[in-house]
């Protein structure tokens, strides 16, 4: 669906969307860190289904089939051109999975400083009392 689109294109409006919507549903400071985990994990299943939308579709290997012999290859334009086509699959391919890397490991952190930030105010409001 976007595999037509550069990945940077749709990695900057993912990013874009994270912060307007964090900023936007969370204003106040007085907010419990789970509702932020809940809107982080919510962006973060947007983010990857996008990315999954960004994928290439290809066909089997075995469409183009199997030759044994040099002669069983009609023309190097039919090699060339499946040949090509594979290489941008998976150069498209690598970069989906490297942004999804990142991201996951971004949301997975933040996710991580949210819990533990929810924690130390949860027992520094036990020790003031």
């Amino acid at each position: 669906m976007f595999k037509d689109i550069p990945i940077i294109y749709v990695i900057a409006s993912l990013f874009l969307m994270y912060l307007i919507a964090y900023f936007v549903r969370f204003r106040n400071k007085n907010v419990d860190a789970f509702d932020k985990m809940k809107l982080s994990l919510v962006l973060f299943g947007i983010y990857a289904i996008v990315l999954w939308l960004c994928l290439p579709t290809t066909p089997a290997l075995e469409t183009f089939g199997y030759p044994e012999t040099a002669s069983d290859i009609k023309t190097d334009g039919q090699i060339l051109r499946l040949l090509q086509d594979y290489n941008k699959a998976i150069v498209r391919t690598a970069n989906v999975l490297h942004w999804f890397l990142f991201g996951f490991i971004f949301f997975f952190m933040t996710n991580i400083y949210l819990y533990t930030t929810h924690r130390e105010n949860q027992f520094n409001s036990k020790n003031k009392q």
